[in-house]
């Protein structure tokens, strides 16, 4: 079975849901959150496969968790559950990975639809996952070189290219050519006509952007893997750089992607 949480900021609710789905083989309550920042923290760290979110959370809005949720890169499918037919909120919510809006008093074969629905997704999911002919093979990833004719300047171009995931400065470029830190950032950007900063900024979001559009990889793993500690931080610096956020920009790839494969398939 799957695993499911119920966020829902009043515990009669709650256990209302749960003994409403009792008694099926989709998915196995595991939690119980009472707030939308609680269960964005246990969503994060925990990945459940299911999560019943209310519309109306103290702290977080049940519509602001589930577009954290997928800022965040979270795989989670969400049925949000809701006290008023209130089709904004409906339309919102389908626009981040909820599948299914369900309304109190709950409807237990509205519930089962919804849970049904999950469930056929999640072994889709799993199938693919399990096919190795749908598995596309690693790509190699080549950050775009600089070439400058100061040997000092082309050393730091260098380690940067090498190290630009790790946690660096102009004090570490310094010295490694041991020389003034407030030389060396005057040095580099008089030799590339950028500041460290920028230039390892760009090294990054090439890096990210690369990442997005060919691998299936979280978001926040993404994150983590070009040098970004903090999530948010880096989906803010990304949209700085490209125009757009992280999940966007993979979905218009994806988009792009799908649109070349049928024009190419429904040529003679």
């Amino acid at each position: 079975m799957y695993r499911a949480i119920v966020i829902d900021d009043e515990k009669w609710v709650v256990k209302s849901l749960i003994a409403t789905i009792k008694d099926q083989d989709y998915f196995q309550v595991v939690e119980e959150l009472y707030d939308g920042v609680s269960g964005l923290s246990y969503i994060q760290n925990s990945m459940p496969e299911l999560a019943f979110v209310d519309v109306r959370l103290p702290g977080m809005s049940g519509l602001e968790l589930l577009k954290a949720a997928e800022e965040y890169g979270c795989k989670t499918l969400f049925i949000v559950i809701s006290g008023h037919a209130e089709f904004a909120y409906a339309q919102k919510a389908m626009q981040h990975n909820a599948i299914g809006y369900c309304l109190k008093p709950f409807s237990r074969n509205e519930l089962l639809d919804s849970m049904q629905k999950a469930y056929h997704i999640l072994e889709k999911q799993k199938s693919v996952i399990q096919d190795p002919i749908n598995v596309p093979p690693p790509r190699t990833f080549v950050p775009k070189s600089m070439t400058v004719s100061n040997r000092t300047v082309q050393t730091m171009l260098d380690y940067m290219m090498a190290h630009y995931c790790e946690d660096i400065s102009i004090q570490t470029l310094a010295d490694l050519c041991y020389i003034n830190p407030n030389y060396a950032s005057q040095l580099f950007k008089q030799e590339t006509g950028t500041t460290f900063s920028s230039h390892l900024t760009n090294l990054r979001i090439q890096r990210a952007v690369h990442l997005l559009a060919t691998t299936d990889m979280a978001v926040f793993l993404i994150a983590s893997h070009v040098g970004y500690r903090d999530y948010f931080y880096f989906a803010k610096v990304f949209k700085k750089i490209t125009g757009t956020t992280p999940t966007s920009y993979r979905k218009e790839v994806l988009g792009q992607n799908s649109e070349d494969g049928s024009d190419e398939e429904s040529e003679p």
